[in-house]
């Protein structure tokens, strides 16, 4: 599969890329394969603590963009890249993108336009 990705301005003012395995739609992407959620979570130091049997959770600002990421099992990892240029009303409408995750991608899609320590200063 092609490696697709997406540059991301990290703390210290470096562009990473960013992996995804597709666009949902404007300013929405996702992550499915393992290795390149694995890569995501170590290029982007977001740290995701999994307790028992339960889902972990993990919504993490970068630049302006959020990155969610979700971890069901040791081999189950996903993460969706939310832009602020995602139009939230065809999240909110759409009957192709499942329900329960709606919530995140709305919550998401909030934070981007929350400003960081990192935009008041730059």
């Amino acid at each position: 599969m092609e490696n697709l990705q997406i540059g991301i301005e990290i703390d210290n003012g470096q562009m990473v890329g960013y992996n995804i395995d597709s666009e949902i739609m404007n300013g929405l992407y996702s992550t499915t394969e393992k290795l390149k959620v694995e890569e995501n979570i170590q290029n982007f130091n977001i740290i995701i603590e999994k307790q028992g049997d339960s889902v972990a959770t993990k919504m993490s600002k970068r630049d302006n963009v959020v990155i969610i990421t979700i971890v069901i099992d040791d081999e189950n990892k996903l993460q969706y890249l939310v832009g602020k240029d995602l139009n939230i009303d065809d999240i909110k409408s759409s009957n192709d993108f499942p329900s329960e995750l709606k919530p995140l991608i709305l919550d998401a899609y909030n934070l981007t336009n929350v400003a960081s320590l990192n935009d008041l200063l730059g």
